[in-house]
């Protein structure tokens, strides 16, 4: 039945979204996040929680109307032998790619990592923009 929807054109991250899933057997882990619209100035905004993330590893991008963030929560080392107890924090990479929903301009767009949040406002664009366009990353401090 899987099968059907995704050949029927259903984006698979509204998929994994619509199964509550945040990880694909193979694939990278998905940070929950947050996509909303302010007005004065009109914005879109995506929030992801990304605690305790490599900043190096952080990537942001926009391609057309793709937004790619990637990055990877990197498993601190410890000396000699381990064994745990609970093991629920996910040590991966992880991805996320949201078809954004109107024109942004990415200019004027600005992206924060501060206490475990990538936070992005992506002011719009009066007119389409297409290219792809890497964006920086402020993390204050």
């Amino acid at each position: 039945m899987t099968a059907s929807f995704i050949g029927a054109g259903l984006d698979t991250e509204l998929l994994a979204d619509l199964l509550g899933t945040r990880r694909s057997a193979t694939g990278p882990s998905r940070p929950d996040t947050d996509v909303f619209m302010t007005d004065d100035p009109a914005t879109l905004n995506v929030t992801m929680e990304v605690a305790g993330l490599d900043p190096d590893s952080l990537r942001v991008a926009l391609d057309g109307d793709l937004l790619l963030v990637s990055g990877a929560r990197r498993r601190p080392d410890h000396a000699g032998r381990r064994v745990h107890h609970l093991a629920e924090i996910d040590w991966s990479r992880f991805e996320r790619t949201l078809r954004l929903p109107t024109a942004v301009d990415p200019e004027t767009s600005r992206v924060t990592y501060e206490r475990g949040l990538l936070v992005i406002a992506l002011p719009l664009a009066a007119r389409p923009v297409i290219s792809r366009v890497v964006l920086t990353i402020r993390i204050p401090g």
